[in-house]
């Protein structure tokens, strides 16, 4: 969510509508690279992922790195070969790539659909696994912290550092890493906080209707599923729920100390 959230945002924020050129045989070349990525990195590699998450978590983790690095060398070869073509004037004319708009587009679609049940109707039709349900929980939740990088990006890219930094001729990928992204982090911190507040409450809630976390595995919602039925074993239903209180509560207090700690009128 952090990783997704950072870049979705700051590609939004920093580059906008108008400053990403590229060639129209790179659009041509990256489309095709796009689809044999996915070919390769996840069509063919289904089976080993899916033989990977049924051993453990580290298992699984190196090959879903495998497959991402997979991905991301065939993207970026494709686009790279959109450079050396040079055959007339419309392919190697640029032309701008409005990423603001099809990203804040993407966000605002995410958004209109309730989570709760996007994530109920997903984890319904894939196979039971905590770890299924932690990264669909994931791929749901990056929408808040690309907000908050795309309008702290929004801000932070007229200022003159950034203008400086461009003046002395640094490429836009640099002044992004260097300067614009380290001192846009810091809302984005308090929206982590209560995020994974919000993630163990939206998994507690699934495993409590036990969708998507199989009937072995233990979680605090799971236990408290077990207490619906045996009301003499109170510590079912007081120690899980006590957990979730405390720890949603101090995640909520974390991003409110964060908040507090960055707010410049209390900083004076």
């Amino acid at each position: 969510t952090f990783i997704i959230g950072i870049f979705m945002g700051g590609l939004a924020g920093f580059w906008g509508d108008h400053g990403l050129y590229i060639s129209r045989a790179q659009i041509i070349t990256t489309c095709i690279g796009l689809l044999v990525a996915f070919y390769y990195g996840w069509l063919m590699r289904s089976y080993t992922l899916g033989e990977a998450l049924g051993d453990n978590f580290l298992s699984f983790c190196g090959e879903l790195f495998i497959s991402l690095t997979l991905f991301c060398s065939i993207c970026v070869l494709f686009f790279q070969l959109g450079k050396l073509i040079r055959i007339g004037n419309w392919l190697s004319q640029a032309v701008a790539i409005p990423l603001d708009i099809l990203i804040t587009r993407l966000i605002e679609i995410i958004v209109s659909v309730p989570t709760l049940i996007l994530i109920m109707s997903v984890v319904a039709i894939t196979k039971p696994s905590l770890i299924n349900v932690m990264a669909i929980i994931g791929l749901t939740g990056w929408t808040g912290i690309a907000r908050f990088v795309r309008a702290e990006l929004l801000r932070v890219r007229s200022l003159e550092y950034i203008e400086a930094s461009e003046a002395l001729g640094y490429s836009k990928i640099r002044s992004f890493v260097k300067h614009a992204l380290p001192n846009s982090l810091s809302p984005v911190f308090i929206t982590l906080a209560f995020g994974m507040a919000g993630a163990i409450l939206t998994e507690s809630f699934l495993s409590f209707l036990g969708i998507g976390v199989p009937l072995d595995t233990i979680t605090w919602g799971r236990l408290l599923k077990e207490a619906e039925g045996s009301y003499r074993s109170w510590w079912l239903a007081v120690f899980p729920g006590s957990a979730i209180f405390i720890t949603v509560t101090l995640f909520n207090l974390i991003g409110e100390g964060i908040t507090d700690a960055l707010d410049p009128k209390k900083q004076q």
